[in-house]
């Protein structure tokens, strides 16, 4: 009997070796047609090949986009953990790119950190139009991301730790969920050329919903979003699969159809009609209104800078500068890696050609890209930013792990996805608790780099506080390392 067996299981195995082999042959990939079978060992190498870097081969400093060392800063920062060093840093210094902050001796800061956190760092934002200005309470928010991207479970966590923290929170451009009122944080509306959530069928703004979405008490500005560092010049795509009741509802489009959104706004093509555009949402929604950007050359920067020296009481209340390394659910590689100018650079243009116009104190100035830990977001600040956002720091939080599947819908941890049975493993309190933490944690150590250059708080910090090394042993200001050799206007 137990020859039979065997024999009949070594007869299956061959003939399932048989049917892979064939198929293999038939398939007309020439790897698989000359080494049928084997080909399939090759593939399980080539599937967990990123697993086991991450976890096994690659150092602390190896991966992208961000390493396990600013990984495991976040996650111990959102889970309230021990996150201070020992013996000495793991940072590379002596490489080209390397960020050094001056600390000053001679000063005299506010003694009680702990009572002083957030003191000085408000920002007034607005003005125009007849429109009631508003205080930004601290120099970060949870940055774009959109209801549709991440999980009902992930947005309502955001929002109800943002509020914990005091923080403000980016919708996103794919419009107001039920879950971005969970907690009560403060909202920056994000308009996409979509227009979602606010939106006719025929894809024009709707006044009336405009009204509506500018009268919503946590509402505090809307953001026109022009472009973004990690796919400018390109609308998004959300497929029909995704396409839920929820979704359909919040957005104002059909149900599981794929929605496709337009490169750029059809309600303008140059400065003047930009500026008619934020007039016109300004007026409806009667909140401060801004753009959000990327940046290729200064040309359309200088123009916008020239226009609000020209008609002072017009342009946009605020700019976000988005860097080209920015990130996003899915784009194209050629844009996501190729397109867009890096931050620290796109911060130098922007602040050049509204100081060149003398409209630099005319406009609130926010920027994102990779700000998820202090140095950078501190950098950003002395480069002329007023305020940080940070996307995928706070998903740190929530508790991604950097899988890099967020445009398959099969995210392992229950943010990037709408796949029901991968959302329920997030737990909403915990994950909250994460993201007020994090944002907490960063907030202080901004303050104690702050603290060790001698200012109050870290509206204060300068480019003359940071300097970045161009060449082995050749440091210079962080403001001329970040210049670029761009045609001007």
């Amino acid at each position: 009997m137990k020859k039979a067996l065997g024999a009949l299981a070594v007869t299956g195995v061959g003939a399932a070796v048989a049917v892979v082999a064939r198929r293999d042959y038939e398939s007309g990939v020439p790897i698989r047609k000359k080494f049928p079978v084997l080909y399939w060992g090759r593939w399980l190498g080539y599937e967990l090949g990123p697993l086991l870097r991450q976890y096994i081969i690659a150092g602390d400093e190896d991966e992208r986009p961000f390493t396990r060392t600013q990984r495991q800063w976040v996650k111990h920062s959102a889970e309230g953990t021990v996150n201070v060093l020992g013996f000495g840093s793991q940072y590379s210094i002596d490489i080209p790119g390397a960020v050094a902050f001056t600390p000053k001796t001679f000063t005299n800061p506010v003694d009680d950190l702990e009572q002083a956190v957030g003191s000085g760092v408000r920002r007034i934002i607005g003005g125009r139009g007849g429109v009631m200005p508003v205080a930004m309470p601290h120099p970060l928010y949870v940055s774009a991301m959109s209801y549709g991207s991440l999980s009902s479970h992930a947005i309502e966590a955001l929002n109800r730790g943002a509020a914990a923290a005091g923080i403000w929170h980016n919708t996103g451009e794919g419009g107001v969920s039920p879950y971005h009122l969970a907690g009560g944080a403060g909202m920056i509306a994000q308009m996409g050329t979509a227009k979602f959530g606010l939106r006719n069928a025929d894809g024009s703004l709707n006044d009336e919903k405009l009204a509506e979405l500018g009268a919503r008490e946590n509402v505090k500005m809307i953001e026109i979003k022009l472009s973004q560092g990690a796919k400018p010049g390109k609308g998004g795509i959300l497929p029909g699969a995704k396409v839920t009741p929820t979704i359909a509802e919040i957005r104002g489009v059909p149900v599981g159809q794929d929605v496709m959104s337009p490169a750029r706004h059809r309600e303008f093509d140059d400065v003047a009609g930009l500026f008619d555009f934020i007039d016109h949402v300004r007026s409806v929604a009667q909140v401060p209104v801004g753009i959000k950007t990327a940046i290729g050359t200064p040309v359309e920067i200088e123009a916008i800078a020239k226009a609000m020296s020209e008609e002072p009481e017009r342009g946009p209340d605020f700019i976000t500068v988005d860097g080209g390394e920015g990130g996003t659910g899915a784009a194209p590689h050629v844009l996501m890696s190729h397109a867009g100018l890096p931050l620290r650079q796109a911060l130098v243009v922007v602040t050049d050609a509204l100081m060149r116009w003398n409209v630099r104190d005319d406009v609130t100035l926010f920027a994102s890209g990779k700000l998820v830990e202090p140095a950078n977001a501190a950098l950003a600040l002395a480069l002329g930013a007023d305020a940080i956002g940070t996307a995928r720091g706070f998903m740190l939080a929530l508790g991604c792990i950097q899988s890099l599947k967020c445009h398959l819908d099969t995210c392992p941890t229950g943010i990037a996805t709408q796949d029901e049975n991968r959302q329920k493993v997030l737990d909403v309190d915990a994950a909250a608790e994460r993201v007020e933490r994090y944002a907490t944690t960063l907030l202080n150590e901004l303050m104690v780099l702050s603290r060790a250059c001698g200012h109050d708080d870290p509206s204060q910090l300068s480019p003359d506080d940071a300097l970045v090394m161009v060449d082995v042993g050749h440091w210079v200001p962080a403001r001329r390392a970040a210049r670029v050799d761009l045609q001007q206007v």
